[in-house]
């Protein structure tokens, strides 16, 4: 899999208005793997699957774990702290927060087996974004998948 050709796709994809909020909402809300979910949009536009979402989850826990979630604590920890000095300090977290998940989607590639998801593009993100994974009804499910549906069809890989 070809790592810039991703990180290429979820900077366009994540820039689409709507598509940001949804995902960082899924994020706060349940704990969802936004660098996954995006992943798995991407492979799906490819007409593939991975043949085992749990894995992949598996093949980037310790990463984000460990490297990916400490940043992002300590980023909104100094949230509102007025220092120019810490707000400099939080800048350079928010770049390597940014670099970490650049990372966890080349572990991501280099982690995935692909399987033929035919015509359904929208497969993998449907199984990653369901309510038997996350604390999320049907319903909720369903309105962000319409809004990351929505705006997939309009963003070129």
């Amino acid at each position: 899999m070809d790592a810039k050709a991703l990180w290429k796709f979820t900077v366009a994809f994540y820039g689409r208005p709507g598509v940001a909020p949804v995902c960082l909402d899924l994020q706060e809300k349940c704990g969802l793997d936004v660098n996954l979910l995006l992943f798995l949009a991407w492979l799906g536009l490819q007409e593939k699957a991975p043949h085992s979402i749990s894995a992949l989850e598996a093949a980037v826990r310790d990463w984000r774990e460990n490297v990916i979630l400490p940043l992002r604590t300590l980023r909104r920890h100094m949230r509102e702290n007025p220092r120019d000095t810490v707000q400099s300090l939080r800048d350079q977290i928010k770049k390597d927060e940014l670099a970490a998940e650049r990372i966890e989607q080349e572990l991501l590639c280099e982690a995935v087996e692909t399987i033929p998801a035919g015509h359904d593009k929208t497969a993998p993100l449907r199984a990653y974004l369901s309510p038997t994974r996350f604390n999320l009804d049907q319903d909720e499910c369903n309105d962000a998948l319409k809004t990351l549906i929505g705006h997939l069809a309009r963003v070129e890989i």
